[in-house]
């Protein structure tokens, strides 16, 4: 009897250690799994920033060779900037390491400068607009965008980036407009540092943002100047904005189409070519617009390795003395 009861013990007693033993080793594996997990999870990390870090550099590589071309440029003709020129050259793809970069400038005197409309209109008396408000309301009419729209975002947006406070015209948004919203905010009244912050603007619409993008660009200055040798037949109704409807699409598509490889030799000449000139008279103002020259760019730059990508969008200015230099970085895709 009492070796039957013994036999039972050492059995249970041995079914104890197995199960225990079962317990130990699943949270071994438990513990294992979690610790692959986190391997790969950290493997992964180093693997990210490593091509993040080869990305970055890689496309700042592709800055300086940007900046190169562009002081080769100007050194070749420092009057002239056009479309025959090195920089402008497109769908250019340089093998890097493992990877491969490419590139894109763009002249950003070929499009509507939107802190142009900071300038307002010297007759405040009549609530005149502005030329660059009357500007920008024909391009966005020609770019489809309905009439209230237009009429609106030329009043907003000059509110916008103007320095007073005061409500310009019945369309006017100053601080009140903005305060008032869900999230509540104050208007910059200060140029716009990038076209993205138009999404912040009173009227304005992802749609319409998407409609005006590839015609508009920001720079410092509070006006517009557009070098018509550099404007190309895609975005030929900025030529259609400046000259206040004067100038109709096709025509103003001729003149790009008529214009020389390697642009006009001058203003005047741009002045004197026939679809120009059957517009008559022009003032000083408009003229002061149009020049062959350019001092402002930005280079989109992609370095792509297997599945990914990195991209870096720089901008270059030239000042007065000639002298070129990298302005802003930012990383990332505009779209």
């Amino acid at each position: 009897m009492m070796r039957r009861l013994s036999q039972q013990s050492i059995g249970s007693q041995r079914g104890v250690a197995l199960i225990t033993v079962l317990l130990i080793v699943a949270i071994i594996v438990v513990i294992a799994a979690n610790m692959t997990g986190r391997l790969q999870l950290l493997m992964s990390r180093s693997i990210n920033m490593q091509a993040s870090q080869q990305g970055l550099w890689s496309a700042i590589a592709g800055e300086q060779l940007v900046f190169n071309v562009l002081e080769q440029d100007f050194k070749d003709d420092p009057q002239r900037v056009h479309l025959a020129q090195l920089w402008a050259r497109e769908g250019m793809i340089f093998p890097l390491n493992d990877g491969a970069l490419s590139g894109e400038v763009r002249d950003l005197h070929s499009c509507f400068n939107i802190n142009a409309l900071a300038k307002k209109s010297d007759d405040q008396s009549a609530q005149k607009r502005s030329l660059a408000q009357r500007q920008f309301e024909i391009l966005l009419q020609t770019l489809e965008v309905e009439d209230y729209a237009a009429e609106l975002l030329s009043y907003t947006v000059g509110d916008w980036v103007d320095g007073d406070k005061r409500i310009s015209g019945n369309f006017g948004a100053e601080d009140s407009t903005y305060a008032s919203k869900t999230v509540p905010y104050i208007t910059a009244n200060s140029p716009i540092g990038d076209v993205s912050e138009l999404l912040a603007i009173e009227g304005m619409t992802p749609a319409i943002y998407r409609k005006i993008k590839p015609f508009v660009c920001a720079l410092p200055a509070t006006l517009n100047k557009i070098n018509i040798n550099t404007v190309k037949d895609d975005n030929a109704q900025v030529l259609v904005a400046l000259f206040e409807n004067k100038l109709t699409l096709s025509d103003a598509k001729s003149v790009i189409s008529g214009r020389d490889p390697e642009g006009f030799k001058s203003v005047s000449e741009f002045f004197s070519s026939p679809e120009i000139a059957a517009i008559g008279n022009l003032t000083d103002e408009v003229k002061s617009q149009f020049d062959v020259k350019s001092s402002d760019f930005s280079a989109l730059l992609t370095f792509t390795i297997d599945v990914q990508s990195f991209t870096l969008n720089s901008i270059y200015h030239r000042d007065n003395k000639g002298k070129l230099h990298v302005v802003s970085r930012k990383i990332g895709n505009n779209e």
